[in-house]
Formats: structure tokens, C-alpha cells, sequence
């Protein structure tokens, strides 16, 4: 089976719709609920997408009583969650200086690394500087 970290701007486009790229984001959670691929993330991303939810409730995109299902619905998928302690963020904090990213996206980095396998990502900076020194996918490249 087929194994990916998962970034919150992939996962964001499971529960708002029209989003960029979201037939392939969507593709990506039917192969998982599939059994076809596994995925993980760091377990942040549960913020993460609860904050993009919480700002599409406030421009008016989503009402909250459907983000609050969309959130549910994400809990049951069960998601592979990881957490990080402070030694293994010290080395996302490596990442994020080496590339000039975000400590989050460091760590989806450093997560795909320790388990050997690619980060899929539908953030266009996160992958560009990424692709030269670690295994990522742009979800609009994805099978």
C-alpha cells in the first residue's frame, strides 16, 4: 500500500468546495478510504484545517453548522496522526532555516522523511522549495 504525509492544504479541499485542484485532492481521499493509500500527518493539521474552515465560515463560504459535520466527517477517517516532541522539532526547525519555510511546513517535511515517503501538497511554495532535496507531490500531479 501506497504511503503519503498529507498537508493541510489537501485535506482543507476535502470539505470546501471549488477549490483548486480539488478533483485530485478528492481522488486522493476516495484512494484512501479505499484502502489503496495510507495517510499521515502531523497532528497539527487538525488546527490547521479547522482554522481554513473558520475563515471560510467568515467570508461566508461555509455555515458553521456544516464545518462543524466537515470536522466530524475528518475525525472518522482516521487520519494517522504524529506528534512531534522538542528534539525531533529542533530538526523541522533545520528544515524550515535550510528552505525559508514555515516551521509546519518544515515538519510535513520532516515527517515524510521519517517515514519514507513523499509529502503531498497542494501549497505551490511548500512544494517548489521542497522538490530539490525532499520526496513531494503537488496534489495536481497526483495519479
Amino acid at each position: 500500500m501506497r504511503q503519503y504525509v498529507v498537508d493541510a492544504s489537501v485535506v482543507v479541499k476535502w470539505v470546501l468546495s471549488g477549490e483548486p485542484y480539488e478533483e485530485n485532492s478528492v481522488k486522493l481521499k476516495e484512494d484512501y478510504l479505499s484502502g489503496i493509500v495510507n495517510l499521515s500527518a502531523p497532528s497539527f493539521v487538525v488546527q490547521e484545517v479547522a482554522n481554513s474552515v473558520w475563515k471560510a465560515i467568515t467570508r461566508g463560504r461555509i455555515i458553521q453548522a456544516d464545518a462543524h459535520e466537515a470536522l466530524k466527517v475528518l475525525q472518522g477517517m482516521r487520519i494517522d496522526l504524529h506528534e512531534f516532541n522538542w528534539v525531533e522539532i529542533s530538526e523541522a526547525l533545520d528544515i524550515a532555516s535550510k528552505l525559508n519555510l514555515p516551521i509546519y511546513d518544515a515538519s510535513y517535511l520532516l515527517l515524510s522523511e521519517k517515514l519514507k515517503t513523499e509529502v503531498v501538497t497542494a501549497d505551490d511554495q511548500l512544494y517548489q522549495k521542497a522538490k530539490v532535496s525532499f520526496k513531494v507531490l503537488h496534489i495536481k500531479n497526483y495519479p
